[in-house]
């Protein structure tokens, strides 16, 4: 989930902390550029992942938010190369 948060730093950071408590974000941290903070999500199903996602929207500091969502599997997995879209 890529999140705009309004642009200063600490107020970031504080906000990265805060998702980092969830049991779906794996990873969260501050970022420079168009965005604020970047956080990583994993969940053991489509829907789990929509609630979670659903939930993290709602926390105070969140301007705007996009999230992308991975349709393959990555190449540190063991299903590399297995996917819906390999050839």
């Amino acid at each position: 989930m890529l999140i705009r948060s309004g642009g200063r730093v600490p107020k970031a950071v504080e906000l990265a902390k805060r998702l980092k408590e969830s049991e779906a974000v794996k990873d969260a941290y501050a970022v420079f550029g168009r965005y604020d903070v970047v956080a990583f999500f994993e969940c053991e199903d489509m829907k789990h992942i929509f609630r979670s996602l659903s939930r993290a929207t709602e926390a105070s500091g969140i301007m705007v938010s996009e999230s992308l969502m991975e349709v393959q599997e990555n190449q540190y997995t063991e299903e590399y190369g297995k996917g819906p879209f390999a050839n």
